[in-house]
């Protein structure tokens, strides 16, 4: 991640989750809910680039244990303050772009609302990174944001020169940030994850996909 969009998002840690609330989003996230909480219940759950946890917390809900990663303490710190009336919530700081120091596990693996924010000359070392802790046969989730013709976008840019997308994003204190914002669709993921998944699923919820897979 580029140091823009890390203090973006460190900046960004207390409006992040409003997103959630969008009307448009509604259908595709209870989809994308309902997927998630039915595979990884009973899992190990490694999850990347956690944010706040909205989703470590449901996560927690149904898994054996999860453990949230993400590169800034500001959202690991609303991440932490989470209720786990279970207490089978670790977390940890951790740049998604470097392979795990500890043995593989985690059988599962969850990354929400991140691809799109990988820099496209890193995608191998991303998928590499994520799948280091998993052990052989784990199950794998990600998703995200397609392409929306209603979505609506300011300040979009291409940088032919590293296949990236980049987006404007204005803060509510009125900070100007630009970062990534790539959409990965269903060839572009396959190539990613070739040396990495079998079984691969991948589907179009409308605003969202969702793809699932078994870690090699």
């Amino acid at each position: 991640m580029t140091e823009e969009m890390t203090r973006y998002y460190a900046r960004r840690a207390r409006e992040y989750e409003r997103v959630y609330t969008l009307p448009a989003w509604q259908m595709g996230i209870a989809e994308v809910r309902r997927r998630v909480l039915a595979a990884f219940a009973g899992r190990r759950v490694f999850e990347v680039a956690c944010g706040t946890g909205y989703w470590t917390e449901l996560i927690a809900g149904v898994g054996t244990s999860i453990h949230a990663t993400d590169v800034n303490e500001e959202t690991l710190t609303l991440a932490r303050g989470r209720p786990y009336p279970r207490g089978n919530a670790t977390f940890a700081v951790h740049d998604a772009y470097t392979r795990a120091s500890a043995s593989s596990t985690w059988n599962a693996g969850f990354a929400g609302l991140w691809l799109s924010h990988v820099d496209a000359t890193r995608m191998e070392q991303f998928v590499d990174a994520f799948h280091s802790p998993l052990v052989p046969g784990a199950i794998a989730i990600a998703f995200d944001e397609r392409d929306d013709p209603t979505r609506t976008v300011r300040g979009m840019r291409m940088d032919d020169a590293t296949g990236n997308r980049y987006e404007a994003r204005r803060l509510e204190n009125g900070e100007h940030y630009e970062i990534v914002k790539n959409f990965i669709d269903e060839p572009r993921l396959c190539r990613a994850l070739a040396r990495h998944a079998r079984n691969l699923q991948y589907d179009d919820l409308g605003r969202f996909w969702i793809a699932t897979w078994e870690a090699t």
